[in-house]
This record gives structure tokens, C-alpha cells and sequence, in this order.
């Protein structure tokens, strides 16, 4: 076990009698970790409070409430310096895996950061992976709570090359022998265990695949072609219901077919793109949304997405009941939300710089800034896209401009950070930004946007 965890383990418990609060980042991996540290909090019976915040900007910290003790998990790390003016005479709890900025000197913070651990917080552990940590500090029975740390993981998107690597693989272990989680080797298809198979391969575009990707006709032309059914008397199969042999047969294929519209610096990316490890959550039944870990992350990401971070984290805590049915409701008007979204892209085109590397949309007329980086991904598998380029959305409201950038898990591959670019190009004008290596954001004066685009796109180019 790493001293720090122990340590924050150790802060926490001297605040049993007192009322904690959890402060995290309003994602899929914030909302796993909180849900994974409030579940063991309510184990030990310590009263807490969670609470879900998008980014610690100044005017954010200024708003929350101190308490005796205050826990940020997925984010505190890079805003120490908006932190410790409020916080540095009490006593706080980080546990992050995003990059720290420099600490001066703050005795009453426990600071457990992936980094200074010597752990690859960009790709070997996410928020949910250091909250989890410190549960287990807290109590080795919560190893069953490692299924919350593989979710955040995956929402991260830190199992880019067909499997976790790092920490995350210790993490999915302790999942796997608490019961909790099944490892398979596996097409990797979102909605496994809940779309049928042609609506499975068309929905793949990381990588393209021609002839299949955004197809429905194409994906059953593709099926006919190998002789693997698609439906029986009881339904549309799954990709869970697949044999061995198709799925060699079709993973064969859509490798070849990737292999064929992929730069030839990516084609050695491909195969960990089309199959590798997928995780399922044992006590989930069969068929559910929240079986694959990964539509598991969706649906946690959905409900941050609309602003109910609160419902997500009741269904990450096991609610299946009440929090359910709204969590699913909300999923339904999500969808709804991003099929308008892209409906309206689709209309307006995306612009690239002048570079013609970096393409960029404004949504300020349809989109929630919530919403634009979901979309900024979407639109990346699109036609009138290219895949190999990243995208940014753009959404602008009372003189200020939000924007989400995503790029594709074979620009990642080949070694784009993302996150460290746009952050470098918010500082330059005057703004902040920061995230992953895939996915990030920022927020920039509406009238340095332009400034801003053309500075990202000469960061991404000058990282590649």
C-alpha cells in the first residue's frame, strides 16, 4: 500500500465524529471516485457530504463551503493556488491523477497525486484509481469497490491500446478476485451486451472502417459476406453472442479494412483498436446498460452531461431503483440532445485553422457547453470529418468561451497530448484550460477565441 494512501486514510478517520466533504470533478471518472469514497465513508458510518464541481476556477472555490475537513478527488492537483487561500489553515485530502502545479508549503494537506507517486496518472491511473486507494487504505474489504476505479478508468478513456496498463491492471485484479469484474479478450464493439451487431460495427470509427463505419447497410453486407447471422428467432444477436470463430473471422476483416485507410505511421495501432481486453461487471444482469464497463462509464458521463452528477453517483453506489429510472431517462433525452447536436453541425460544417490540422465548430446557438465535447467526439467518426485530426467545439455565453477538443485514440497512440496543448494555449491568452491526452477543455475570453484556436493548433503540431 503507498505511505500517502495511508496517510489519507489516517486525515480522514481523525474526522470520523465530523461531517466530511468530498469535492469532485463532474465526469465519469469524478463521478465514480466520489461514488467509490462516499460508499466506503457510509461502510465506516462517517457522516459526508458530495458535492460535483466542473473545475476549481477561482469563482468555483469561492462558492463552496468549508467544512472541518474538505476531500477533492479527480481534480485539485493542478488548482492548488486557487485552493489554498480558502483551504490552507484546515485540513484537506487530494487524491488526483492529473499533473500537479507547484505546492508551497501546506502542512495540513494530505496530497496524494498519481505523479508524485511515481504513477502515470495520464495513462496507468485515473481519479476513481487514487480515490480507490484510499478506500482500501481505509478498509482492505473495499477491495469490491476496485469495479468503480476500472469504470473512472475507462471513462478516461486509459484503456486506448486494447487494454489498462499500470496501476489500472492491479486495480481490475483486486475487482476480479473480489467477484466484481469478468475479463474477457474480446472484439472491442461499444454496446456489447446491448446493441445488435451490425448497429455495433456501424457506431465503429476509431479507426474508420470502410465500407462499415456509419453504415447500417454496409455492417449487414459486411455480416452476409462472412455467413455470421445477425438475427434468429429470438432477436438481433449481440456481439456478446458471437462464437469464437466469428468473431475471428470478423475482427480478421475489420483489420484489414482499417489497415487499408489508416497512415502507415498508424497501422501498427490497429489491431489493439479492433480487439483486446473488455471488462464486464459480474452482478450486473445480463443485457443491462450498465453490464460493459464502458457503456457503464456512458451512462455515469451522461448524467454530468445534463448537470445530475447526483443521480450518477446514487447509480454508481448501486441504486437500481429510483436513481436508475431517472438515470435511464435522462440517458434517453441525452441522446436526443446529441442527435440535435450533430444534426446541426452536419448543416453549419466544421472550419479547420491555418495549419488545415486543428477542425473547430461553434455551437454557441444549439449546444451546452456540456454537451460540446461528446459531440466534438461524434462528429470526429462523421464523414465531413477527418479522422485523423483532432476537433474542437466552441460555445460562447455572457463574454466567455468553453471549449472541448477530443482527437482520435490513433493520434493519442502516436503520442498527442491533448490536454498539455490546450493548456499551454489557454495560458497564452489570458485563459485556463487543461485535461487528457484525448479529452480536455478550456475557457478563454470570447473575444480571444480565434487567438486561441490558432495557438492550439501550433501546440498540437509542435507535439506530433
Amino acid at each position: 500500500m503507498l505511505e500517502t494512501a495511508k496517510k489519507a486514510a489516517e486525515k480522514i478517520l481523525k474526522h470520523e465524529n465530523d461531517s466530511i466533504k468530498i469535492i469532485s470533478h463532474m465526469d465519469a471518472d469524478g463521478i465514480s471516485a466520489g461514488a467509490l469514497l462516499s460508499e466506503a465513508l457510509d461502510r465506516a458510518e462517517i457522516r459526508h457530504q458530495v458535492k460535483f464541481v466542473k473545475m476549481l476556477y477561482p469563482e468555483t472555490v469561492e462558492d463552496l463551503d468549508m467544512n472541518k475537513i474538505t476531500v477533492f478527488t479527480d481534480l485539485g492537483s493542478s488548482q492548488l493556488g486557487n485552493l489554498k487561500p480558502k483551504y490552507g489553515g484546515s485540513d484537506v485530502v487530494i487524491a488526483d491523477h492529473h499533473a500537479p502545479s507547484s505546492e508551497d508549503e501546506w502542512p495540513r494537506l494530505v496530497h496524494f497525486n498519481a505523479h508524485k507517486e511515481d504513477l502515470d496518472g495520464v495513462n496507468e491511473i485515473s481519479g476513481s484509481g487514487m480515490s480507490y486507494l484510499v478506500a482500501k487504505a481505509l478498509d482492505e474489504e473495499n477491495k469490491d469497490l476496485a469495479k468503480l476505479g476500472l469504470v473512472g478508468a475507462i471513462g478516461d478513456v486509459q484503456n486506448a491500446w486494447g487494454e489498462l496498463k499500470g496501476y489500472n491492471r492491479k486495480i481490475a485484479r483486486d475487482g476480479i478476485e473480489a467477484g466484481e469484474i469478468k475479463k474477457e479478450k474480446d472484439l472491442l464493439l461499444y454496446g456489447r451486451h446491448t446493441r445488435p451487431i451490425f448497429r455495433a460495427l456501424k457506431n465503429l470509427t476509431d479507426p474508420p472502417i470502410p465500407g462499415v463505419s456509419n453504415s447500417i447497410e454496409g455492417s449487414v453486407s459486411l455480416l452476409k459476406d462472412l455467413d455470421i447471422p445477425y438475427q434468429t428467432d429470438d432477436g438481433y444477436r449481440k456481439p456478446v453472442d458471437l462464437s469464437d470463430e466469428e468473431k475471428r473471422k470478423l475482427a480478421s476483416e475489420l483489420i484489414t479494412r482499417a489497415i487499408s485507410e489508416v497512415p502507415e505511421e498508424l497501422v501498427d495501432y490497429v489491431p489493439g483498436l479492433i480487439i483486446g481486453e473488455v471488462h464486464s461487471l459480474v452482478d450486473e444482469e445480463d443485457g443491462s446498460i450498465l453490464k460493459g464497463a464502458d457503456e457503464f462509464a456512458t451512462c455515469i458521463n451522461s448524467t454530468a452531461r445534463h448537470e445530475q452528477p447526483l443521480i450518477g453517483l446514487e447509480v454508481a453506489k448501486g441504486d437500481r431503483d429510483i436513481y436508475f429510472g431517472r438515470m435511464q431517462k435522462l440517458l434517453q433525452y441525452h441522446r436526443k440532445c446529441i442527435a440535435e447536436g450533430m444534426s446541426h453541425i452536419e448543416d453549419k460544417g466544421v472550419k479547420t485553422g491555418p495549419e488545415d490540422f486543428l477542425q473547430h465548430f461553434d455551437a454557441s446557438d444549439i449546444l451546452r457547453e456540456t454537451f460540446v465535447g461528446t459531440v466534438a467526439s461524434l462528429t470526429l467518426g462523421q464523414e465531413n470529418a477527418d479522422p485523423f485530426k483532432p476537433m474542437a467545439g466552441v460555445v460562447k455565453h455572457d463574454g466567455v468561451a468553453k471549449i472541448s477538443a477530443r482527437c482520435s485514440k490513433l493520434l493519442f497512440l502516436k503520442g498527442l497530448d491533448l490536454g498539455e496543448a490546450i493548456r499551454q494555449a489557454a495560458l497564452s491568452v489570458g485563459g485556463e484550460g487543461g485535461g487528457h491526452a484525448v479529452a480536455c477543455g478550456a475557457q478563454v475570453d470570447d473575444d480571444k477565441v480565434e487567438e486561441f484556436l490558432e495557438t492550439f493548433e501550433s501546440k498540437i503540431l509542435d507535439s506530433l
